[in-house]
């Protein structure tokens, strides 16, 4: 932000006077609905929404008036948690710890039980007694067996 550019009736009178003036409008009153619809946003993020609403860079916005105050707050929040954002440090992300290889033979077991073999469902569960989905698996293939 500009060093000149410090309080927000600064920063909003400056940007009014970059739109033709409303017949009629008392420019005090104005100013001070701006006043409150800011109220609690950092002059940073102030000074951001008016750069943008003055390069005609806001999305929808008819850029032959001046912004309300509300779409004015508005785009003043989103530059508040743009702000936000950007003072957070960056997420670190952790690689994930290598997990240990499957053995072959486990590997050719599955397979063949996923085929539909008996031993293999029978020497899986020897193998993992404790696994309850393997344990079914063995005892379906026991009752198939008779």
């Amino acid at each position: 932000m500009p060093q000149e550019i410090s309080s927000p009736v600064t920063i909003i009178a400056g940007m009014l006077s970059g739109f033709p003036a409303s017949a009629g409008t008392d420019p005090d009153m104005q100013i001070r609905a701006y006043l409150v619809a800011i109220d609690g946003i950092p002059a940073e993020a102030v000074w951001r929404a008016a750069k943008l609403f003055l390069s005609g860079k806001v999305r929808d916005h008819n850029r032959a008036f001046a912004p309300s105050a509300a779409s004015f707050a508005e785009v003043a929040r989103q530059q508040q948690a743009g702000i936000a954002r950007e003072s957070r440090p960056p997420i670190e992300v952790q690689p994930e710890p290598p997990q240990p290889k499957v053995a072959a033979y486990k590997m050719q077991l599955l397979r063949q039980a996923a085929n539909g073999s008996l031993n293999a469902r029978r020497e899986l569960a020897d193998m993992f007694p404790d696994n309850p989905v393997i344990a079914r698996a063995a005892r379906d293939a026991q009752e198939t067996m008779g």
